[in-house]
């Protein structure tokens, strides 16, 4: 039996909660009013103590009035369903061939399922959410077919209804965090004539954060953060030397297209950007909320650590 807690030792873990919440003050006044926008993907989406996690953080922010929109991904549902309903998934380059039939299918998972799953975990901590496709408001996030050309051949190769963010018509999304609501976004897009398109959630969020003009842009990922020249994990880097590590190969594999999602939101306008890891619980508010950080800070240029 686990022994009973003394006064000294509860009257020592409510010093600490203080402490903690005196630490925080400042960045919690740096915050308050500012937008920010979390990719909300990897482990942090699969498992479920992160998952509650996320979800706590977002809560918090929130009500320390912090304009949170979160942004999901989902693929590896989108496949486990498409297998289930005798969908073989394809990729080409790790973007999903996407036929009407897995259309349907992402669009069942994504907007559906997951988003629905994610609002109401944030109701149940006390926060109001909604779940937002781009087929929503009369199409507020628009896209076209992605142009992609076989890396080898240069020839045009068709991916199906694969698409590449255009337009971000952002006032619903105002108009939601005005209201105190926290808009849930699914990789769903529509075009012209409002038929539905699978874009990468990566670059939904880098989209949204530019057109809202959001102070941070956060990716929680499966990985520690950057790495740099000797391998390891930086704490920050900026634009120019970011965009060097990636012509020089220093910057390899599936870190390229997240780096240069980092290089277009701060190209639109993202104050920072930061490559978290996800795996640690309550990355957000670490990142946002204490001098730690969880993983790589992107920005315009190097500058002193600041609340």
């Amino acid at each position: 039996m686990a022994p009973t807690p003394t006064a000294v030792d509860l009257d020592l873990a409510a010093r600490a909660r203080v402490a903690a919440l005196v630490e925080a003050l400042p960045y919690v006044q740096r915050w308050a009013g500012q937008t920010v926008v979390v990719k909300y993907g990897g482990a942090a989406q699969v498992s479920p103590e992160l998952s509650q996690a996320v979800m706590e953080d977002v809560v918090l922010l929130h009500q320390v009035g912090v304009n949170v929109v979160l942004c999901h991904g989902g693929g590896p549902t989108v496949s486990e369903l498409g297998k289930r309903l005798g969908i073989v998934p394809r990729f080409v380059d790790g973007l999903r061939v996407t036929d009407e039939e897995t259309m349907r299918v992402a669009q069942q998972v994504q907007v559906g399922l997951i988003s629905r799953d994610i609002a109401a975990a944030i109701g149940r901590r006390g926060g109001r959410a909604l779940g937002l496709s781009g087929q929503d408001a009369g199409g507020w996030l628009r896209a076209r077919l992605y142009p992609y050309t076989d890396r080898v051949t240069g020839a045009p190769v068709d991916l199906g209804r694969v698409g590449e963010v255009t337009e971000v018509r952002a006032q619903v999304l105002r108009d939601l965090l005005h209201d105190g609501i926290i808009p849930v976004v699914a990789p769903v897009a529509v075009d012209e004539q409002l038929d539905a398109l699978n874009v990468n959630a990566d670059a939904v969020a880098t989209a949204v954060a530019g057109a809202l003009g959001a102070a941070r842009l956060i990716f929680l990922t499966d990985v520690d953060g950057i790495r740099g020249p000797e391998g390891t994990p930086v704490p920050r880097v900026s634009r120019h030397q970011l965009d060097l590590w990636i012509a020089t190969g220093v910057v390899t594999g599936g870190m390229i297209p997240k780096a240069t999602a980092c290089l277009e939101a701060l190209s639109a306008g993202v104050g920072r950007v930061t490559v978290a890891d996800g795996r640690v619980p309550h990355a957000l508010l670490l990142e946002l909320l204490t001098d730690r950080g969880v993983g790589t800070l992107v920005e315009d240029a190097p500058s002193e650590p600041q609340p």
